[in-house]
């Protein structure tokens, strides 16, 4: 687990906005390539993205547990290398606003058996750091080179099979918030979309003030179910269809300290 600090600009009254990908699965038939455009495309000058794991489906014929070929979208025998480049044609024009990636189980498979690190490989490319499995980000907002307001995310790729229930994962996650000093959770791996405003109260001085935690699960872009008589992963399992997309992120420096929410 790392710790990165990050520092960014605002104008009074903007709103910064943090979309983060996670589970995009690309290189995979099923990823749905025009959602993941999409929501790289609806941010502005105030957005800022970063990459969740599993960024890349990362499973090659030699995982003779996982691999199938209807699932497999890449042309070539080298399907790392083509998952890596195409993947950095999209996330190049963004660049400049990506705060870091972070490996999830897929791509920590490449590394373990294959001695490849594909997403230290991406963000070298893109200038951006490498954000490992977990870690915590120290965030601090800066209006016009004043003192910034702070806040800590604690994100994390995820662990867990998915789970059958609505609930399930929100309360999974939410034992998690328990053990960190944050104001912002982070979870993937699931293939939900899903959020949660966890209350919470403390001390400005003497006055009693309200510090809620958010709490997100950040999507995927990866299709449940097949149109075809190919069946996948997911659907043998028997797991519910999930939403295809991502979360935002949002904060918005106020006179009093910061409000933040999430959209789905």
């Amino acid at each position: 687990m790392i710790v990165e600090n990050y520092d960014i600009n605002y104008k009074y009254g903007q709103t910064i906005k943090i979309r983060p990908f996670f589970d995009v699965h690309w290189g995979n038939t099923y990823c749905d390539k025009r959602a993941f455009r999409s929501y790289l495309s609806e941010g502005d000058d105030t957005t800022y993205y970063m990459g969740g794991g599993d960024t890349l489906d990362s499973i090659i014929t030699k995982d003779i547990r996982r691999y199938e070929k209807h699932a497999d979208e890449t042309l070539g025998d080298a399907v790392i290398d083509e998952q890596v480049d195409s993947m950095l044609a999209e996330l190049i024009p963004y660049k400049d606003r990506i705060l870091g990636l972070m490996r999830g189980n897929h791509e920590g498979a490449i590394l373990k058996y294959h001695g490849t690190d594909t997403v230290k490989r991406m963000c070298d490319v893109l200038g951006c750091k490498y954000l490992g499995y977990s870690g915590l980000l120290r965030l601090a907002l800066h209006e016009n080179g004043a003192r910034g307001r702070a806040i800590i995310i604690r994100y994390h790729h995820g662990w867990g099979g998915g789970s059958r229930t609505q609930g399930a994962d929100i309360t999974k996650f939410s034992k998690d918030a328990l053990h960190w000093d944050a104001s912002v959770f982070l979870f993937g791996h699931v293939h939900k979309r899903q959020s949660d405003r966890i209350p919470r109260l403390g001390l400005v001085g003497n006055t009693l003030t309200a510090k809620p935690i958010l709490l997100g699960i950040c999507g995927t872009f990866l299709r449940t179910y097949s149109k075809t008589t190919d069946s996948t992963y997911a659907e043998e399992k028997g797991y519910p269809p999930v939403e295809i997309g991502g979360i935002v992120l949002n904060l918005k420096p106020t006179d009093k300290f910061l409000d933040m929410w999430i959209d789905l």
